[in-house]
């Protein structure tokens, strides 16, 4: 059960793996078809377009809880449903369905970062490793039994969308050893120790402004946090600019806080913190394209130096 690109990879590894044993790989559930793009034409999400293409079961209900749903489920008679960002929450009358239970693939080291960001809150916390963990699912929001966990270190200014798709990797490789200690009746997972839960945060849209009175990692693991979505920004004469590309750099060159400029000697758009500097190495102006930081500056048409909005 799943909707985005990220948990095709994990689906694909569980199928090779049940092709490769005695399982029976049932088919996929996913969200319904929703209108995407200017003409609003009715899409799958990526899962079941994939799903499709493989020629898998693909069902698609408005409702998880649907009782029409829930008797094709019961039809199925599955073992085990293994759920990875499938976007709905799940009835009890759904979880009694499968004989050996229903498993969710959570990119944290639970019990760290139950929640639904737990990608962009390891990155907005400035985490160095994160990893993977297979757990049962119960109503309670991530609160079931350890079954399987991988580790794995965070990349140098590597942003939410590669860690995700990253994540979503490691979490086949661990859905398999998770598979593997199920298959004894009598495991039944680890608890969570109840002294180390914490939470994922809540982002907005707004989340994404820069503020300048931090310092450049506080900033670069927002960047890192809020790439896609909902992106990092700063205003320029009220219009926003879209960072699309950043990386600390040491410099010396005299700039307040906000400022910026361009650097003949670094080939490059120098913004300050409150402790050091950015390289902006690509900017998306409002109302425009993705331009380097040299284009951007010889737009602006600025003698000296800009800054940035308060």
């Amino acid at each position: 059960m799943g909707s985005p690109k990220e948990v095709i990879a994990p689906c694909n590894t569980l199928f090779k793996y049940c092709q490769s044993s005695e399982h029976e790989f049932l088919g996929i559930i996913s969200q319904p078809a929703k209108p995407a793009g200017r003409k609003k034409k009715l899409t799958d999400p990526p899962l079941a377009q994939w799903a499709k293409e493989q020629g898998f079961l693909t069902l698609q209900p408005e409702k998880a809880k649907n009782p029409d749903f829930l008797n094709q489920l019961r039809e199925l008679a599955p073992d085990i449903i293994v759920t990875a960002a499938y976007g709905q929450i799940l009835s009890q009358e759904f979880l009694d369905i499968p004989t050996r239970g229903t498993i969710n693939i959570h990119p944290s080291m639970i019990p760290e970062y139950r929640g639904a960001s737990p990608v962009q809150t390891a990155l907005f916390d400035g985490k160095k490793t994160t990893g993977v963990s297979i757990l049962f699912t119960v109503k309670a929001l991530d609160a079931g039994n350890i079954i399987s966990q991988n580790e794995t270190e965070i990349k140098s200014l590597e942003t939410a969308e590669q860690l995700m798709e990253r994540m979503f990797v490691l979490g086949g490789k661990t859905l398999e050893e998770a598979i593997d200690k199920l298959q004894d009746p009598n495991f039944s997972g680890i608890v969570q120790d109840p002294e180390k839960i914490t939470h994922c945060h809540k982002f907005e849209k707004s989340s994404g402004t820069i503020d300048w009175n931090l310092s450049t990692d506080e900033i670069v693991h927002r960047f890192q946090a809020f790439k896609p979505w909902p992106g990092s920004y700063a205003f320029l004469g009220g219009k926003r600019i879209l960072f699309d590309d950043i990386e600390p750099i040491q410099s010396e060159i005299d700039l307040s806080t906000r400022s910026f400029k361009y650097v003949k000697s670094e080939k490059s758009l120098i913004v300050k913190t409150s402790d050091g500097y950015l390289k902006l190495n690509r900017v998306k102006p409002e109302g425009s394209k993705v331009q380097d930081g040299s284009s951007f500056w010889n737009g602006l048409k600025l003698n000296g130096e800009g800054q940035f909005d308060a």
